[in-house]
């Protein structure tokens, strides 16, 4: 089967693209930055799907059979210094892709991403279904809400064979050190080889997140590819929550440093937390649960070679 991989440049695209290829998939990898290396021999078109007309052109000619659906900004912060370019390229780019398939591929198996942030911050003493209203709090998770309703919509009106995957936080080998996780890696990686203090400045660490492992989230992903009901948005999420000063104190003991912790006032946010995510549709449609350990994702991000090394 042929795969098109929008996005496939950013964190979790070399991983999708690891994932199907050892499954046998054929991957077509399109990317607005296409400056990243991706694993084997896999390609990456740079497509801006921003322009419609170029959209329409790509599927026309790659005719894919499937779609993963990632492209996007996911910056939280630049959705709020830039909103209109979080639109344009989240909503009206998904827009323009679901255009482009009804037309030129209208069997294609769609999946969107979307994330677990268009819920908002609910209660933290229950779970959410996929049932549950949407309640976005930042224009990053207003343009992923619009793109995840377009999907769906596109699906019940117009018969496209497309589902929605809304999943919670996920970190890995390879992820950037502008989100927490890969921030923290790379502070206490530096310090264990000597090359940085034993100071580190941090925000808000009661703050709650439910990790997961990119691996096995990309896993949910080919799964639902394969298994998924069309229609349907399907919620990702390891279901276990922990704060963001026990994760450091683990990566801390895992590298062997203790560093001296800074507070510092401009790293300060209000104390929130990750949804906590009903998964009961994934595991009965899919059979997916998550395997990877927190504690092994941040060893194999401590263990993993700079990004741009083998």
């Amino acid at each position: 089967m042929s795969v098109l991989i929008t996005g496939a440049a950013g964190f979790a695209g070399a991983h999708l693209i690891h994932e199907l290829v050892t499954h046998g998939y054929d991957c077509v990898a399109t990317d607005l930055d296409i400056s990243a290396p991706l694993p084997g021999t896999v390609a990456c078109e740079s497509v801006d799907l921003r322009d419609e007309a170029t959209v329409a052109a790509l599927i026309q000619t790659i005719q894919p059979e499937a779609c993963v659906h990632m492209a996007g900004i996911t910056s939280v912060p630049e959705g709020m210094i830039n909103p209109d370019l979080m639109l344009s390229v989240n909503v009206r780019g998904t827009l323009n892709l679901l255009n482009a398939l009804r037309q030129h591929a209208p069997d294609v198996r769609l999946l969107t991403v979307s994330t677990a942030h268009v819920y908002g911050t609910p209660p933290r003493d229950r779970a959410l279904d996929e049932q549950a209203a949407m309640q976005p709090l930042s224009m990053y998770a207003i343009s992923k809400a619009a793109a995840d309703l377009a999907t769906l919509a596109c699906a019940s009106h117009h018969g496209l064979q497309a589902m929605v995957a809304r999943p919670n936080n996920h970190t890995g080998p390879g992820q950037l050190p502008r989100f927490v996780v890969g921030a923290f890696v790379q502070q206490v990686r530096d310090m264990a080889a000597g090359q940085a203090d034993p100071v580190m400045r941090t925000g808000n660490l009661e703050s709650e997140r439910d990790f997961m492992d990119v691996r096995d989230v990309v896993r949910a992903y080919r799964l639902l590819l394969e298994k998924g009901q069309v229609g349907h948005a399907y919620n990702i999420s390891s279901g276990h929550h922990d704060t963001i000063r026990h994760m450091l104190a683990t990566l801390c003991r895992l590298a062997g440093v203790d560093p001296r912790l800074e507070i510092d006032p401009a790293l300060m946010r209000p104390t929130d937390w990750s949804p906590r995510l009903d998964t009961t549709r994934l595991a009965e449609d899919t059979g997916w649960s998550g395997t990877i350990p927190f504690e092994q994702t941040l060893h194999d991000m401590l263990n993993a070679p700079p990004k741009g090394q083998p």
